[in-house]
């Protein structure tokens, strides 16, 4: 629920310095390295509950949400290079697993050279007293301070400074429209592009873990217990996830830039009002009332084993806004109202809706103190910065929040977590804090919250807790190198710290445990919680001899730590993770460098996980998705001739987990502009009534700031790919929905409809054939 963007590391000469004999990937100095596209709002899992609450206004339908992949660019030409490498790791008596690493009972194979060592760290411990917490923030800031302030690097951990003003300007009075948007027939194009013969699959669903993909389960009919309406793709069932569109089955809700529109199943719009902030956090939907999130203003960027998808940010600048969350009132569809907007300090990492709550994940890099720049005197003003932070207040550091109502009146800062509810790790290292905050839509203030002095930029959510994740050490990004057009080299010894908080039903948040994992994760789909309260982790590291590989780590709650159960490693050497997903006791990887395998891996003993098989391909996904009958799907990055060339989706049969093959695929789009960008969970939907799956794809190319386009498309344009699979795992192109190359983000399912929705409008087409379609604009 998605990223606050890092400095990348210099590039080096070598693109891929990791293989230097690699023919199918030359150096291309003619070819601009391509920009990093910000992370995509989400990324986190929110599904609200149907709780009531007393006052509350009438709800348009259950709590759940609707958000799906939108428009895509297609093409019906032939997929030259496919999904990379899966790894399944799958029950014991399949093949040998490369290496093992284990914890618990049973012996315990011979440790690889390749699989690092798993650092335990202490346990998170409160500070004694405000008083000691304010003399650590002081001691560490005053050795890492410099003429312009607390830099961000080196010194992760570090951050620009809060504006000792308020947390933000008031919020511009909010505009509500009754005019309706025309909805016009034609200007549409659903165009067939059958490539395979198919059948629906009307199978049950894929057996998952018990936080299993909701993929697009949706609200059931009480007649039939059929779904009547489409949900956000997020990644745990039951936790929602902030989208730019939500729909409850009786409107929809979508969000284009800072406007906020109400639809109804027609796709006629209802009202709407333009919001202030950067809405990049997108939205959740919690009855009549819309949340929609600010990430504070800060870039969300790639540093991580794989640029596009980790989300360790760069710090919010001194002038920008803090973490915005605004409340709006949609009781009255024609007139939404905007309730009461909540500033917080530092930036967003990820937002939850569960239980009728939502909660935040927020980061704060620094104090509330205005540094001095140097004018002519570095040492000067190094002096003058240190004096600053010996003589800062309790106030000055403590994370905090302030709430605006609709006429810019706004509330005394109050903070997130009282100092003797901050704890740190025994090794704290930085003075970034994380803290995480329950906050009930119709409540006037936030719920206590908990803090840590870490520094974390992933987060994964189930029902009962939240894992917020981040590189270990002051500056962990020193000695990584970036590898080729789409991965960054972590450093040698590089490991991730995990920190577990519990997120009860009622009552405040509280930290359970801490652990370390070798290496860099890519998002919050390499982290998994089974019903056993066991967190299943997929990494990449460096190895000593300065090649790469990956490991999956089983950690285990005891005390006040996370402990290492079992791990396997040795997965994909020299290559780096592209795509994770964990199924059920299965856990599929991706890794791509050159000929790129997936693997199959078996948890079903945690303490002893094992390979089970894997299939080598070339190209890499980017996403995967359970299908019914044991089957997966992938998103991914296409290869010719060496070199990444568009997107394609592919189907595999993974009921033999020994023997992974790939059943079917199809070419999205061309061109390099869909290199690196990662692809949008988000911007997926499977509804499985019609055994369809909608595919938007952004054919827009990324430009240069000011700049021409990077790389031109090659073949097609924007729109929505809509594929039927069969109940063989084949894929069958059904359409394709596109209007006036509109870029379509998102897709969703209502009134028997299929939905893309672009900045402009809605394109909409009928189930189950999508034979004819109309142009909606806003």
């Amino acid at each position: 629920m998605t990223d606050d963007r890092l400095p990348e590391p210099e590039p080096d000469p070598d693109p891929d310095p990791g293989n230097p004999d690699r023919p199918d990937r030359p150096d291309r100095p003619d070819r601009p390295d391509r920009p990093d596209r910000p992370d995509r709002p989400g990324g986190d899992d929110h599904r609200s509950s149907g709780r009531a609450r007393p006052g509350r206004r009438h709800r348009l339908a259950p709590r759940s949400a609707v958000t799906a992949a939108a428009a895509a660019a297609a093409t019906t030409a032939a997929a030259v290079g496919l999904i990379a490498g899966l790894v399944v790791v799958s029950s014991p008596g399949g093949r040998p697993h490369p290496s093992l690493t284990g914890v618990g009972t049973g012996p315990t194979p011979p440790r690889s050279p390749w699989a690092p060592g798993v650092r335990l760290t202490g346990s998170l411990v409160s500070f004694d007293a405000c008083g000691d917490y304010l003399n650590y923030m002081r001691s560490t800031a005053e050795s890492l301070v410099g003429p312009y302030g607390l830099q961000p690097y080196p010194g992760y951990g570090l951050g620009s400074p809060y504006p000792r003003a308020s947390l933000g300007p008031a919020v511009g009075a909010p505009t509500a429209s009754s005019g309706m948007a025309s909805a016009t027939a034609g200007g549409a194009v659903a165009a067939p592009a059958a490539e395979k013969s198919s059948a629906t699959s009307g199978a049950a669903s894929y057996p998952v873990s018990a936080a299993p993909a909701s993929g697009a389960a949706a609200s059931a009919s009480v007649s039939t217990g059929e779904p009547t309406f489409s949900q956000t793709n997020d990644q745990v069932a039951g936790v929602d996830e902030p989208d730019t569109v939500k729909t409850d089955g009786q409107t929809v809700v979508t969000l284009v830039g800072s406007t906020l529109r109400v639809l109804d199943p027609s796709a006629r719009v209802l009202g709407s009002i333009q919001l202030s902030g950067d809405t990049g956090g997108g939205l959740l939907l919690d009855g009549t009332l819309a949340v929609v999130l600010s990430s504070g203003g800060a870039s969300r960027g790639p540093v991580g084993v794989e640029m596009p998808a980790v989300s360790y940010p760069t710090v919010t600048p001194a002038t920008a806004l803090g973490a915005q969350v605004s409340v709006v009132d949609l009781s009255v569809p024609s007139a939404p109202r905007l309730v009461r907007t909540f500033h917080f300090d530092g930036t967003l990492v990820a937002a939850r809706g569960v239980g009728g709550r939502v909660r935040l994940v927020l980061r704060s890099d620094g104090p509330r103190l205005n540094f001095s720049d140097p004018s002519t005197n570095a040492d000067q003003a190094t002096a003058a910065n240190r004096q600053l932070i010996a003589s800062s207040t309790l106030d000055d550091w403590l994370p905090s929040y302030q709430v605006e109502d609709p006429n810019g009146a706004t509330t005394a800062r109050q903070p997130v977590s009282s100092c003797t509810s901050v704890a740190r790790p025994a090794t704290a290292a930085g003075i970034s804090t994380v803290s995480i905050v329950s906050l009930d839509p119709a409540a006037a203030t936030p719920e206590p919250g908990v803090s840590v002095v870490a520094a974390g930029d992933t987060a994964y959510a189930t029902a009962a807790h939240v894992y917020v994740a981040g590189p270990t050490g002051t500056n962990p990004y020193a000695g990584a190198q970036p590898s080729g057009c789409c991965s960054v080299i972590p450093p040698r010894q590089a490991s991730t710290d995990i920190y577990a908080i519990a997120t009860p039903p009622t009552g405040p948040p509280s930290y359970e445990g801490e652990g370390t994992v070798p290496g860099w994760l890519i998002n919050s789909y390499a982290m998994d919680e089974t019903a056993a309260g066991l967190l299943r982790v997929a990494s990449t590291s460096q190895t000593p001899d300065g090649s790469t590989q990956s490991q999956i780590t089983v950690l285990q709650p005891s005390g006040n730590q996370l402990v290492t159960l079992g791990a396997v490693g040795n997965l994909g050497p020299g290559e780096f993770i592209r795509a994770v997903r964990f199924i059920g006791d299965q856990a599929y990887l991706v890794t791509y460098r050159t000929f790129d395998p997936l693997y199959v891996v078996n948890l079903t003993d945690p303490a002893h996980p094992v390979l089970a098989g894997q299939l080598d391909q070339p190209g890499f996904s980017e996403f995967l998705y359970p299908l019914p009958a044991g089957r997966l799907l992938g998103v991914g990055v296409q290869i010719t001739d060496g070199e990444p060339s568009g997107l394609v989706v592919a189907t595999y049969d993974v009921s033999d987990p020994a023997h992974p093959s790939r059943i079917s695929e199809s070419t999205l789009a061309t061109g390099y502009q869909y290199v690196a960008g990662g692809y949008d969970p988000h911007a997926f939907l499977y509804w499985a009534p019609a055994g369809l799956a909608l595919l938007a794809v952004d054919g827009t190319p990324p430009v240069y700031p000011g700049g021409p386009m990077l790389y031109p498309i090659q073949t097609g344009g924007s729109g929505l790919a809509a594929y039927r699979i069969a109940g063989d795992g084949t894929l069958e192109r059904v359409a394709t929905l596109a209007h006036d190359q509109l870029p379509a983000s998102r897709s969703i399912v209502i009134a028997n409809q299929v939905w893309a929705l672009t900045p402009a409008g809605v394109i909409t087409a009928g189930l189950p054939d999508l034979a004819s379609s109309a142009w909606h604009s806003y």
